[in-house]
């Protein structure tokens, strides 16, 4: 699941809706008729942080590792997952043998093979304990990882694990090229600046703030890719990256901002191709729940029904999306429709609650308790428009209920970097992209929050903790029947609703724009799919 996107995991969802009027796209052409050559180029928020396919916390460290590594399986269309650098895998009745078959064409960028080694290396040094990311929740229960050959892995788990084979599209790393640092010391690698994988892509260069150019892996093992050139250009404002659209310096933006969606889409159909994407993720206001003021579930309870998080949705997203109580989007098939407190704005509601916990009325209006005011810093990145405006909103909605929030708008990679991926905040807004499995065991069971020595071991850096939600979310895990799992994760929806580590705002609809040279594109929830299969149309 990738932050911060805004980022793993459900085997049934909805597929991608496309806006009215405009038209879908048709099966790719053969390869044998598609074109070879052209660029094509991506505008992007922010500047990537790391790549490193294990370390990597971002979405646009996401797109980059995406296109230049190979995992040893990729979701399709509908969101089932398909061979990638396994080209079949199997497992024992019990669910605690996974035997993977790697395919034997399959090189780095710099020529060397890659083989089983370099697959048990990678999940080896996510289960190090040295290591220092954030994944290592994922892989609790397997025991150990075996290379018998040169093309055959073999995992072993100690219990059965449901999200199994959706946690296996991590890129492959080269060992030959990290075993030169030790696990402790991954993130110094050179490697992680400038990448060598597997995937369709190699990389050229990256200049900060700037660009970044990608170009063609002439020896992929798959099929593609055929535009020879990726660029990214990065831009700190949307609405400077919605200009280079529209004059036609970047042929993809992934989300126009709904103020200019229907401007944009009646002035540059003619050249532009749109899609509605329902968004498998959700915008959030995280509370750090060991904060003195945050912690007490009835203040966090009143912060939400102090908020008219629908107005947000019809006024600043123009209904393109769907106000949230919980962490499951309604794209998956555990959402616990029906099920949930739906926290209606009720501004009286907030104030009754918090003059019943002791905060009362300020002389300036902010509530005071033994001395102390109902203050809290929020922090956001400092790229988006759209966060401003919501910032805006909550600051004013909680205001007059008597909280003072004082917004702080923090520069992309420094937020990531010295805030969210050391747990270090009283609290933040972002967004959850999520995968294709409900398992939210790495957002909120305990044991993915801040160890002992103070690290942030998954992704739980609001640090809840919840016993009856940890075992849900360990039995969620083990059981294989989907009926179970999902009455499991409602029930665990249900303890997120009441006890409210954030304050969940929207699941939103994207409004993609691509450029209609580029053929060849498959949609999805995800977003466009298979891009080394895409080619240009002149």
């Amino acid at each position: 699941m990738w932050k911060k996107a805004g980022v793993v995991l459900s085997l049934v969802l909805a597929v991608a809706l496309f806006m009215a009027g405009c038209t879908p796209k048709v099966d790719p052409e053969p390869a044998d008729v598609r074109t070879v050559g052209g660029s094509i180029t991506y505008g992007m928020s922010g500047d990537p942080v790391i790549f490193n396919p294990i370390l990597y916390t971002d979405s646009p460290s996401s797109f980059v590792i995406g296109r230049v590594y190979s995992g040893l399986v990729r979701a399709n269309e509908d969101l089932e997952m398909i061979p990638d650098l396994a080209e079949s895998w199997s497992f024992s009745d019990d669910g605690l043998v996974w035997t993977f078959k790697l395919r034997e064409d399959a090189r780095f960028h710099d020529g060397e093979p890659l083989t089983s080694a370099d697959v048990k290396y990678t999940y080896d040094a996510i289960k190090h304990p040295d290591y220092t990311g954030i994944r290592a929740t994922n892989f609790r229960s397997v025991e150990k990882i075996e290379a018998p050959d040169p093309y055959t892995v073999v995992f072993y788990l100690s219990e059965p694990f449901a999200p199994m084979i959706t946690y296996l599209g991590y890129g492959i790393l080269p060992k030959h090229i990290f075993e030169q640092t030790s696990i402790k010391e991954m993130k110094e690698n050179e490697a992680n600046m400038e990448p060598v994988g597997t995937g369709p892509y190699k990389f050229v260069e990256w200049q900060r703030g700037q660009h970044l150019i990608l170009e063609a892996n002439e020896d992929y093992y798959g099929e593609g890719p055929f535009i020879e050139q990726v660029i990214i250009k990065f831009y700190q404002d949307e609405q400077v990256m919605l200009a280079a659209l529209e004059k036609g310096d970047i042929d993809y933006m992934g989300s126009i901002p709904p103020d200019d969606i229907e401007r944009v889409v009646a002035e540059y159909s003619d050249r532009l191709e749109f899609a509605e994407l329902p968004a498998n993720g959700y915008t959030y206001i995280g509370l750090k729940q060991n904060h003195p003021i945050l912690k007490d579930v009835t203040v966090r309870k009143a912060l939400v029904y102090g908020l008219n998080r629908h107005a947000i949705v019809d006024d600043i997203l123009l209904g393109y999306g769907t106000v949230m109580n919980a962490n499951i989007p309604p794209v998956s098939w555990a959402y616990a429709e029906g099920e949930l407190e739906d926290y209606a704005y009720n501004p009286e509601k907030a104030k009754e609650l918090l003059e019943g916990a002791g905060w009362v009325e300020g002389p300036d209006g902010i509530r005071v308790k033994d001395g102390e005011r109902l203050s809290f810093t929020l922090i956001t990145d400092s790229g988006s428009k759209l966060y401003e405006s919501i910032m805006m909103i909550v600051q004013e909605d909680w205001e007059n209920i008597g909280v003072e929030m004082k917004p702080e708008f923090i520069e992309w990679s420094v937020l990531c970097d010295q805030y969210l991926d050391v747990a270090q905040f009283e609290a933040y807004m972002l967004g959850w992209s999520l995968g294709l499995d409900p398992d939210f065991f790495n957002t909120f069971h305990s044991a993915a929050a801040v160890d002992e020595e103070g690290n942030l071991v998954g992704f739980n850096d609001v640090e809840f903790k919840s016993e009856r939600l940890d075992e849900l979310l360990e039995d969620g895990r083990r059981e294989m029947d989907q009926e179970k799992r999902k009455e499991i994760y409602v029930e665990a929806q249900r303890i997120i609703n009441d006890e409210l580590p954030y304050v969940f705002l929207y699941t939103r609809n994207y409004v993609a724009a691509i450029d209609k040279k580029i053929k060849g594109v498959v949609w999805s929830t995800l977003g466009p799919m298979f891009p080394e299969k895409w080619y240009i149309e002149e």
